[in-house]
């Protein structure tokens, strides 16, 4: 087959000479690296095979006749037919595509015989659980190897697992390494602006476009930087600065007896369930030191186990309003087989003679407001300290999730709601009687602002204990 392109020398050659020893191959980080074209040329590699099968895939529609306008282009002599459309080379290989439009897509290839598999800007895959949907249909009954070719930037619904998966920051760069699972062998290739040099001579304005973006747009798209990435939510977020011990955070009023208890809940069964216990001083620090994080148990369970980890005082718990509204069919009563009548948020609370979750009340779901009031709270700077902290080891999912968070692409002042959000929503219910960005004028108070008022009023019992157990 007739190709009219030539790979630049460095990182576009290494991603393109890579054996099928190497199942898994991730190429980009910056933009403008030259992805499109590589992996349009890597899969005519695979057509001088009769044999051969490829798909290509893409997020939707429009970025797929993007792509098929490109390899129209590269791919001389093959024939561009239907809808979707199929590509057939003359000795009988064929390249297939499809498009993400929907979350029942990534079903639609199952079942599939493909050999070489291409995901455009697989980044904006959010779930790696669909990720792999789409790579249980690699594989190959002829003497073709099946292998994978991934293009990305920083950034996007899928950020963090693809991170994780080619262990971006953990291993070295452009080396082969084994799967934890599967064993199959990965590899991370990096490439800028500065390894495409048809881009970089002919279009210098480009560059100067991504030397001159605000962080941090431009360690993201002329770095390639994984650590931080365009769209995060809670930039303000670090580490360093918000994970603290608890012998640093008791230096900060942790522990203290004039301080206030909350438990925010976030109710899933197939989907997460989240509690989160967090600890607010009257400067309004506040503290996250426990947590129950699972799936697939009934609200009562729940409540038993909340009720069994909770030694301390709680002013309030504070759960998704929907609980009291939820259709009781969407969770079972293991116990009798049968379902239970009851609303979900009466089950968390048990009954007169089993209490479980304590003074449990309807949360205020402004969202938005809730997410900027928790960013206000982890803002700092050089003069001023965060105002939220979260114990090191007792709440290990909000850590981990709190960083993944992004913008929704149509309301990007709200959290996209296709990640694992169940932890920051569980801390949104819980900061409700903290002081966040209200509309509300001071003098219209609602019943739980009143009875707030009265509770934070009235001595706190002493002689209470933490449990800092997962």
């Amino acid at each position: 087959m007739k190709s009219i392109w030539k790979p630049h020398e460095g990182q576009q050659t290494l991603a393109l000479s890579i054996d099928t020893s190497v199942y898994e191959i991730l190429y980009g980080g910056a933009r403008g690296g030259g992805k499109t074209d590589a992996g349009i040329c890597w899969l005519l590699k695979g057509t001088t095979n009769p044999n051969f099968i490829g798909l290509v895939v893409r997020r939707n529609h429009s970025d797929l006749r993007n792509w098929l306008d490109r390899a129209s282009q590269l791919y001389v002599g093959a024939k561009f037919t239907g809808k979707p459309t199929t590509i057939e080379f003359p000795n009988g290989s064929k390249i297939y595509t499809a498009h993400l439009k929907d979350k029942d897509a990534y079903q639609s290839t199952q079942g599939w015989n493909i050999n070489r598999l291409l995901i455009e800007e697989v980044g904006q895959i959010p779930r790696e659980e669909d990720y792999l949907k789409l790579l249980s249909s690699v594989r190959s009954t002829t003497d073709v190897k099946p292998q994978v070719f991934l293009t990305a930037n920083p950034g996007g619904s899928g950020h963090n697992w693809l991170k994780a998966r080619f262990c971006i920051g953990e291993k070295k760069s452009g080396v082969a390494f084994a799967g934890k699972v599967s064993k199959r062998y990965r590899i991370y290739i990096p490439a800028t602006i500065d390894d495409n040099p048809t881009l970089k001579n002919s279009d210098p304005d480009y560059v100067n476009f991504l030397e001159s973006l605000p962080e941090p747009l431009k360690s993201a798209w002329r770095n390639g930087d994984w650590d931080v990435f365009a769209g995060q939510y809670f930039k303000e977020f670090h580490p360093a600065k918000h994970i603290i011990s608890e012998e640093d955070a008791k230096s900060k009023g942790f522990g203290d007896i004039n301080n206030f208890r909350y438990i925010g809940i976030d109710w899933g069964y197939s989907a997460p369930f989240c509690a989160l216990w967090i600890e607010v001083t009257p400067e309004n620090k506040v503290f996250c030191y426990r947590e129950l994080y699972g799936t697939e148990k009934h609200p009562m369970e729940w409540g038993e186990m909340i009720r069994d980890l909770t030694r301390e005082d709680i002013v309030m718990s504070l759960g998704d309003p929907s609980m009291w509204t939820r259709n009781p069919m969407s969770w079972k009563n293991p116990a009798s087989q049968m379902y239970t009548d009851r609303s979900i948020a009466n089950a968390l609370m048990g009954d007169a003679g089993n209490p479980l979750v304590p003074n449990l009340q309807p949360a205020n779901n402004d969202r938005v407001n809730g997410w900027r009031n928790l960013a206000q709270m982890m803002h700092h700077n050089k003069e001023v300290e965060p105002n939220f902290f979260i114990i090191n080891g007792a709440c290990p999912n909000l850590a981990r999730t709190i960083p993944e968070q992004i913008c929704d692409d149509r309301r990007p002042e709200d959290l996209n709601t296709n990640l694992e959000d169940h932890c920051v929503d569980a801390l949104r219910y819980a900061l409700t009687h903290t002081q966040a960005p209200s509309k509300v004028k001071k003098e219209k108070k609602n019943a739980m602002q009143k009875d707030f008022e009265r509770l934070t009023q009235e001595p706190s019992p002493s002689g209470f204990e933490y449990n800092f157990e997962k």
